[in-house]
C-alpha cells in the first residue's frame, strides 16, 4: 500500500489454520467487497445513513447511540436485502459495517492474498485510534470470525495482523495530508496478532 492509493487504509490480514480454501478466500473477499460497495453507495449527502452518521457525531447519551446503531442496522441490512447478500450473511455484515461506520472507519476494499486482506480507510487520527481499539480489544476479530463462520464447516484458528509498518505508513499519509507536524503518542502494534477459534 502505498499514500497514492487509499490515505489513511490499513491492510488487515485475515489468516486462517488451516488455511482456507483458496476459493472460500475469493468468495469471503468477493462477498465483503460487494458489501463495501453498497454501503459506500448509500453515502450520499441527502441520505438516511449520512444523516444518521452525523447524528453520531453529536454528544449523546449510551441509549441514543443504541438507537442509532439500530437505525443504522436497520438501514444497511435493507442496503444488502437490495444489492443481493444473502440472508445467512447479511446479519453478521451489518455487525461488520455498523461497527465500523460508528467509528468512522470505511471498508474500502477486499481481496484474497495468502490471507483474506481487508483495506480499513481512517480519515483522521481519530479514527485511526479507534480501529487500534477495536483491533487491541478483540472485536474487529471477533466480528470478522462471525463472517467468515458463514463460509466454512471446519472450525479453524483465525488471526488478524495488522503490521507495523503498514499502521505506521498510515499515521505517516495522515500526518502528510494533515500538513503539519503534531507530538504523537506512537504506540506500535508489533505485528499483533489476535486469535479466534471458530
Amino acid at each position: 500500500m502505498t499514500c497514492g492509493v487509499w490515505i489513511g487504509a490499513v491492510p488487515v490480514h485475515l489468516n486462517s489454520f488451516p488455511q482456507l480454501d483458496p476459493q472460500i478466500e475469493e468468495q469471503v473477499s468477493e462477498m465483503l467487497q460487494e458489501a463495501g460497495i453498497i454501503v459506500s453507495r448509500m453515502e450520499t449527502s441527502e441520505s438516511t445513513l449520512c444523516s444518521l452518521l452525523q447524528r453520531l457525531k453529536q454528544r449523546l447519551s449510551a441509549l441514543e447511540k443504541d438507537v442509532l446503531r439500530d437505525e443504522l442496522k436497520k438501514e444497511i441490512s435493507e442496503a444488502l436485502e437490495a444489492g443481493g447478500i444473502p440472508l445467512k450473511l447479511r446479519d453478521k455484515m451489518v455487525i461488520v459495517f455498523v461497527s465500523l461506520l460508528m467509528e468512522g472507519i470505511v471498508l474500502v476494499h477486499a481481496e484474497p492474498g495468502s490471507s483474506i486482506i481487508l483495506y480499513l480507510k481512517c480519515e483522521s487520527f481519530e479514527t485511526l485510534w479507534s480501529l487500534k481499539e477495536m483491533i487491541l480489544s478483540g472485536l474487529l476479530l471477533q466480528l470478522l470470525s462471525e463472517v467468515i463462520k458463514v463460509f466454512i464447516e471446519s472450525r479453524p484458528h483465525i488471526e488478524l495482523i495488522v503490521r507495523e509498518d503498514d499502521y505506521n505508513l498510515t499515521l505517516a499519509c495522515l500526518l502528510s495530508v494533515a500538513g503539519k507536524f503534531r507530538r504523537l503518542l506512537l504506540l506500535h502494534l508489533n505485528h499483533y496478532k489476535y486469535v479466534k477459534k471458530l
